[in-house]
């Protein structure tokens, strides 16, 4: 849903995505009797002040982008730089609007996940977790504020992933008597 005015009318911004659900790879029935539920699964959205109007969402069939304030989406094809294409989570960085990072990991419940970086507006993107291996679905991204170089992600199963240096080194850390993690925060 999309408001334009402060909340005093909304608009429904799926009829796009219910349409690209058409396409083989974008069908998904898990909990449902319809295949466009997969497109419809939303995890989390985006916008960007390097582009105006631009919104960028992932979903269960992976990351997505409108250039119209979501009245029309087309598939950013995440599956050309990663082979795990389910998005559970997208952030712009607080420094660069041009840099965005994905959580991508092969389904909800999973035995793997990763940490995507684009640095060109979701144009390309590549692996930034590198030395790491999450033990299940990576679930959120945390950006720092005022340092672009720290960077924070969490698996389900509460598994930290960190680094203060850009992505050239990472700690790990466990979230001890956890079941599911949805989030993580960075102050």
């Amino acid at each position: 849903m999309r408001t334009l005015d402060g909340g005093e009318h909304w608009d429904d911004c799926t009829s796009d995505l219910v349409k690209l659900a058409e396409r083989p790879h974008l069908k998904s029935k898990i909990q449902s009797d319809t295949e466009i539920e997969g497109m419809l699964d939303g995890h989390a959205l985006a916008v960007s002040a390097a582009q105006p109007g631009t919104v960028f969402l992932a979903v269960r069939m992976g990351l997505f982008q409108s250039d119209d304030r979501g009245s029309s989406w087309r598939d950013m094809e995440i599956g050309r730089f990663s082979p795990l294409t389910y998005g559970r989570d997208v952030r712009v960085s607080p420094q660069d609007p041009r840099t965005l990072y994905a959580c991508l990991s092969p389904a909800a419940r999973s035995e793997d996940g990763s940490l995507y970086r684009s640095q060109d507006l979701g144009q390309t993107w590549k692996r930034f977790d590198h030395g790491v291996k999450a033990d299940r679905t990576m679930m959120a991204v945390a950006l720092h504020p005022r340092d672009p170089d720290q960077v924070h992600c969490v698996s389900r199963s509460g598994q930290v992933f960190g680094t203060q240096d850009g992505g050239r080194t990472w700690q790990e850390h466990r979230v001890p008597d956890v079941q599911d993690v949805y989030a993580i925060a960075c102050a």
